[in-house]
């Protein structure tokens, strides 16, 4: 057999093992990091929809509202759940496919050790034998009763020709044994190279069991997390049914309260227009107080008007995003247009609440809608009384009557009244009309 014949079947293995740790190879540090930053990237994204979720159920029953978040949770985390189990049974498919190769990698490696260990025991019995023949050829010319001398051919002959039988027949013999000793050692060359290549194979050998436990456990792991993700999946799925059901009875329970199913179809706050409407009074006495005096000679001292100072800029009222639009929405648990007369700012509870502008607190004030709430007047701005209304807050910084700056503290955020979360709802009145606060900040 020729050494190239031998060959091939040991490049195919030395093939087949350079892919495999390419396919074996662990996941880096800088893979697994990343996602492990995509999941809290992805947890914090729930995390914030859940909340402006959240925000969006003011004036809805706190045990509808919990559950209608719940259910929206859940189905937040169903797409990621169905993702995982498309991964995991990847995974397997991977797995088991890798199982396979190593596998049959592993039936060729040991069928080459087998075939080549006949070769080399062969050989080497061949070599044994040939090695002997001339072994003895050697031992009897070195005791005197080997071949004869080139001399003793010639003495003794009864004929000229016997002389040349002699010669031939010694020339003859003198070739068999260089032939015998080439072929000695070209099967001794040979079995050399095949004990060596059976050395190689077992090598190899040795590392494919090793490759196919690792792929046993790989699969193991593998069939494991893909169940484990299945199982997850349909716990989701479960769950979801369950607080779906819950959801609608308790709309059907609920759906009387009619704080709940309220509806504005008007922009005007009535308890801010009685405030106006006050506030424009004032600013009519201290106007008029104002031309008594100029016509009576006065030297126009300080100003007793109640109007505030409209000085300096507006700024946002906390450090926080702006989450929830000004303007008509529709109700996510009852479907029904309601306007939502302010913005919202998701903030912790207790953290400071500045006045957007400077201005006078006209008002503190309680209901089961707002919670908390502060007012502001900013003064006459284009013809209408401009003010500021901070809602849900968890406590009051400033008295009524107190003059504040823009950026001073009047309150903290809150979850007080109609509201399923800490933030703070602010609104921005002219003449008691609620209008979007982006036209100020």
């Amino acid at each position: 057999m020729s050494q190239s014949i031998l060959r091939r079947p040991l490049s195919m293995i030395a093939a087949a093992l350079m892919v495999l740790p390419m396919l074996m190879m662990p996941v880096s540090p800088a893979a697994a990091e990343g996602t492990k930053d995509d999941k809290i990237a992805e947890r914090s994204e729930i995390d914030q929809q859940l909340e402006d979720l959240r925000i969006e159920l003011n004036d809805v029953n706190t045990e509808l509202a919990e559950t209608y978040l719940a259910l929206a949770e859940t189905e937040l985390l169903i797409p990621q759940a169905q993702e995982d189990l498309e991964v995991a049974q990847a995974e397997l498919v991977e797995a088991r496919e890798e199982d396979r190769i190593i596998g049959e990698r592993l039936t060729t490696a040991q069928g080459e050790e087998e075939r080549l260990s006949g070769e080399v025991e062969e050989g080497q019995e061949e070599v044994d034998r040939s090695g002997g023949e001339l072994a003895t050829v050697a031992l009897t010319a070195y005791k005197g009763g080997g071949m004869p001398s080139p001399s003793t051919i010639y003495l003794g002959n009864q004929s000229p020709q016997d002389a040349v039988d002699r010669s031939m027949n010694y020339r003859i013999t003198m070739a068999s044994q260089g032939t015998r000793l080439d072929t000695l050692r070209t099967d001794q060359v040979v079995t050399e190279n095949s004990a060596e290549r059976l050395t190689a194979v077992r090598e190899e050998i040795k590392q494919l069991k090793i490759d196919a436990e690792n792929a046993v456990k790989r699969t193991e792991t593998a069939e494991r997390e893909a169940s484990e993700a299945k199982t997850d999946l349909d716990a989701l799925y479960e769950t979801q049914k369950t607080q779906r059901n819950t959801l609608e009875e308790q709309k059907t329970k609920y759906e009387g309260d009619t704080s709940t199913l309220e509806s504005r179809s008007t922009t005007l706050d009535g308890e801010i227009e009685e405030l106006a409407r006050q506030e424009r009074e004032k600013e009519e006495q201290a106007r008029q107080q104002r031309e008594k005096q100029s016509s009576g000679g006065s030297s126009g001292g300080g100003s007793s008007s109640g109007s505030a100072d409209t000085g300096g800029g507006w700024v946002y009222p906390v450090n926080a995003r702006l989450n929830s639009n000004f303007g008509w929405r529709v109700h996510p648990i009852y479907a029904t247009r309601k306007l939502h007369a302010g913005v919202d700012f998701p903030a912790a509870c207790g953290v400071p609440v500045g006045a957007t502008h400077s201005g006078r607190v006209i008002a503190r004030t309680y209901s089961s809608g707002a919670g908390n709430k502060i007012i502001l007047s900013h003064g006459i701005q284009n013809g209408r009384l401009v003010t500021s209304s901070y809602h849900h807050l968890q406590g009051y910084a400033q008295p009524v009557g107190a003059q504040v700056s823009a950026g001073t503290t009047v309150g903290y955020v809150g979850t007080t009244g109609s509201s399923t979360g800490c933030h703070l709802h602010f609104e921005i009145h002219e003449d008691g009309n609620a209008v979007n606060p982006g036209k100020y900040l």
